[in-house]
């Protein structure tokens, strides 16, 4: 694995390791070398500490000489106890010696030393006494004390002191070699440190600040909107090459966005297109050419357009039907409305027979004498009543027939209108699902459902008064053939009157009695008659609402265009029908 490749974390820890190892070797240069100047010192002190000893040692030994011959000169005791307090510190000098001299032959050099002194002592210090201590000798104590005594002595002293110097020039030597080793290590480590760390730093530039300064500016310019760019560093293991794959994915998504973008505009053009035609009631229209991720869109929206034009496919075939059926009610209120005052004339008519029928009645009652006369006029005008009340009759049936049409065609009026509002609330539905898009279609079914309420209304109304006026037209017929069974009583009884002369006169009585009845019977029936033909007119004034709504729809439809050419051929073969 290259350094290039190594991951972040090992790159920084590789250069920190070496320069701490850099670090760490001159650091243990300078230490061992630091600590043999400190072993050098020690030594040089001891060094030093070894040669008083043996200075104080060679003083030692020259003071007791001097003690000894001045006691020889002088005789005094007190140069006796100098000598032997010299004695005592050679002892004590050679034990500090011999403990500070590390090495085994600067001991020996204190035996020997020690030995000289032994020897001096023995061979030159004693005899001298002795000799002092007899009178006769005390001159040549004098004379052994004035002679040459310390030869051996300071050689053992000059040999421990070249050696203590020969000593402490090595010791030099070393010194000096650990102090150019230090200064080696400072100097050659500290050029070595700075010389890694510039390679280090500059490696660690190399491979990673670079390659994350072009991530950087490739990604800058990416956020700017291009990706057209290459992005450098994917073939490294690292970090840096991971975040440069990471880029490259961001790359590849930001393409997948533009290209998503654009379909998505074209999906918003193709839309647009669309809903603008809509607006213009093109119920034809249809989206194409949709990319695959928006098919289901387009799908929905030509399957929307589509049942929406069937809706309104349906509407145009309900208004037309509508229209159509609105025509014939109009003519059948029209016939209905003629076939009325034709009924208000003929009960006129009968009114007015009737009233000469009791003026007949009562001059019969008036006149008794002329009975074969009356008689014969009463049998005439007899006839002549029934003839009339059967007229009435059929008349009445007739009035009777037609309110049962008018019935009918009020039914088939509600029922259309029912039929109607269904449609229109169907219609409503299927606007509020198309959403905006449905909006106008959604205010002519609201305009279809009030007009079809208000004719279902209109009906309803027309249904009740006309129910109320084949009641009265029931009564009337019933009183009609009341009138009639009376004129037959009437009939019956005239081939009587000329032997029944005496009941003439109560008996005309009571027929201008039951005669005014009829009469008020038919006025009864003319005021209905009256009211039939207000609410005929009434009916016929719906009708031609009805109409004319039916044509306003019509007009309202026929705005969508509709790729229903059957629907188109039908409306007017129905209006033809109608005309």
């Amino acid at each position: 694995m290259t350094f290039r490749n190594l991951s972040i974390p090992r790159k920084l820890a590789l250069a920190f390791a070496s320069l701490i190892a850099t670090f760490a070797a001159v650091s243990a240069v300078v230490f061992v070398n630091v600590m043999r100047l400190h072993e050098v010192a020690v030594e040089r002190d001891q060094a030093k500490q070894a040669s008083d000893h043996a200075d104080d040692m060679l003083t030692g030994v020259v003071e007791g000489q001097s003690a000894v011959r001045g006691y020889v000169l002088l005789g005094k005791q007190a140069f006796l106890d100098t000598h032997e307090e010299n004695r005592a510190a050679i002892t004590a000098a050679a034990a500090r010696l011999k403990q500070s001299a590390p090495r085994p032959d600067q001991r020996r050099r204190v035996d020997e030393f020690l030995a000289a002194v032994a020897d001096w002592q023995a061979t030159r210090v004693a005899p001298t006494l002795a000799a002092y201590r007899d009178p006769a000798t005390r001159e040549t104590a004098r004379e052994l004390a004035g002679a040459k005594q310390l030869g051996a002595i300071r050689k053992v002293h000059k040999e421990i002191r070249a050696a203590q110097a020969a000593w402490v020039a090595r010791q030099d030597v070393e010194q000096r070699h650990a102090e150019l080793m230090v200064e080696l290590a400072l100097g050659l480590g500290g050029l070595f440190a700075v010389s890694l760390a510039g390679v280090l730093g500059w490696l660690l530039s190399r491979s990673m600040a670079r390659p994350v300064v072009d991530i950087a500016g490739i990604m800058v310019e990416m956020a700017a909107g291009r990706t057209d760019l290459t992005v450098p560093s994917t073939e490294r293991g690292d970090e840096i090459g991971k975040i440069a794959k990471a880029v490259l994915v961001f790359q590849e998504a930001a393409i997948g966005k533009q290209r998503d973008d654009r379909e998505r505009q074209a999906v918003m053009e193709n839309m647009e297109a669309g809903l603008q035609r809509l607006a213009n009631a093109d119920l034809g229209t249809r989206l194409s050419h949709f990319p695959p991720a928006y098919a289901r869109l387009e799908q929905d929206f030509n399957r929307a357009i589509g049942a929406m034009a069937q809706v309104m496919a349906a509407v145009m075939r309900a208004s037309s039907d509508i229209k159509s059926g609105a025509a014939d009610i109009r003519s059948a209120s029209d016939d209905l409305s003629q076939r009325t005052e034709q009924q208000a004339a003929s009960l006129e008519e009968t009114a007015a027979a009737m009233e000469e029928i009791t003026s007949t009645v009562r001059q019969t009652a008036r006149d008794a004498a002329q009975a074969d006369k009356i008689v014969t006029a009463a049998r005439h005008e007899a006839a002549t009543s029934g003839d009339v009340v059967r007229r009435a009759v059929d008349a009445m049936g007739g009035i009777e027939r037609a309110s049962s049409e008018i019935s009918d065609i009020i039914s088939v009026i509600d029922a259309i209108a029912f039929q109607t509002n269904l449609l229109a609330l169907n219609a409503g539905v299927e606007a509020a699902r198309a959403g905006d898009a449905g909006k106008g279609f959604a205010v002519v079914a609201s305009e279809v459902r009030a007009l079809a309420q208000r004719s279902a209304d209109a009906a309803k109304d027309v249904k009740v008064k006309i129910t109320a006026s084949t009641e009265q037209v029931d009564l009337g017929v019933e009183l009609v053939g009341e009138a009639g069974a009376a004129l037959q009583t009437i009939n019956a009884r005239i081939s009587d009157i000329s032997t029944l002369m005496s009941a003439i006169s109560a008996a005309a009585e009571q027929q201008a009695i039951g005669l005014q009845q009829v009469n008020t019977a038919v006025s009864e029936m003319d005021g209905v008659t009256q009211q039939n033909a207000a609410m005929v007119e009434q009916a016929t004034a719906a009708a031609r609402s009805l109409a004319g709504e039916a044509d306003e729809l019509a007009r309202q439809v026929a705005r969508f265009a509709i790729d229903a050419p059957d629907t188109a051929r039908s409306a007017p073969a129905r209006e033809r029908r109608a005309a």
